[in-house]
């Protein structure tokens, strides 16, 4: 299994912002709790003939308040962005995922950077010990068959990378899901590494490509044709045998 469990939503479209509503923290009877912070820059919508690029900024804080040597354990994990934002991933420099090794990533692929906390576990009942990550986030191509693009994130422990998280991005009921994939038969080395808390950045990116005989500017992410006053977030942790435990966050936009 990847030795850097999922707790880490790998949004592609992440970068620094504005300034977001607080989110709604979640909690269960186990004491999981979960916090979600989303950012867009620039919080404004786009049109069918004007498409506006956007970055996002990503943060979560999750973890146990009951027992601080315990970790979510999270079966699924998905990230959606409620309001018809759109990924252009397929149209970029991407990277193909390798599910029993580390995957090896261009650097054009590279569309964002971040930080974390990582949480080792005792195996004594002592108290955790925590240990630095840094982040970067790949373009990714379509997995197994599928069609959607897809996002991977090498974490790296001590300047050396240390294992990835991947997930699919695909449009679903009127959203955009970040959707992990699994591969419990990954290879690992050294001790089990959990994401308390962590932040993804990445700026708007845009690529020119001759479409119908015309250059058109083609963003990574766009912002929704629409605004209703808030753009909404969700994070949401799958259990096998109880309810998912999720977190959200929204977003003021402007109607350009």
């Amino acid at each position: 299994m990847r030795n850097l469990v999922g707790l880490l939503v790998g949004l592609v479209v992440l970068a620094v912002a504005g300034t977001a509503l607080a989110g709604q923290g979640a909690t269960n009877s186990n004491g999981d709790f979960a916090d979600l912070s989303v950012k867009v820059t620039p919080p404004i919508s786009g049109t069918a003939k004007a498409p506006r690029g956007v970055g996002l900024a990503f943060s979560s804080f999750v973890g146990n308040r009951i027992n601080a040597n315990r970790t979510i354990n999270n079966k699924t994990l998905t990230v959606r962005l409620n309001q018809n934002f759109t990924s252009n991933g397929l149209l970029f420099p991407s990277c193909t995922i390798n599910p029993t090794a580390l995957s090896k990533c261009p650097p054009a692929s590279k569309v964002g950077t971040g930080a974390a906390e990582g949480e080792l576990l005792s195996t004594t009942g002592g108290a955790p010990q925590y240990v630095s990550a840094t982040l970067a986030v790949y373009n990714g191509k379509p997995f197994g068959g599928g069609k959607s693009p897809t996002e991977i994130v090498i974490a790296s422990v001590g300047g050396k990378p240390a294992t990835e998280l991947d997930f699919t991005v695909s449009r679903h009921a009127g959203g955009l899901n970040f959707t992990q994939l699994q591969f419990p038969n990954a290879p690992s080395s050294g001790p089990t590494v959990y994401l308390t808390k962590f932040s993804v950045t990445s700026p708007d990116r845009s690529e020119t490509r001759t479409i119908k005989g015309k250059k058109v500017k083609i963003h990574l992410v766009e912002a929704p044709t629409t605004c209703h006053g808030a753009w909404t977030f969700s994070e949401s942790f799958g259990y096998a045998t109880q309810a998912p435990l999720t977190a959200t966050d929204s977003e003021p936009c402007i109607k350009g």
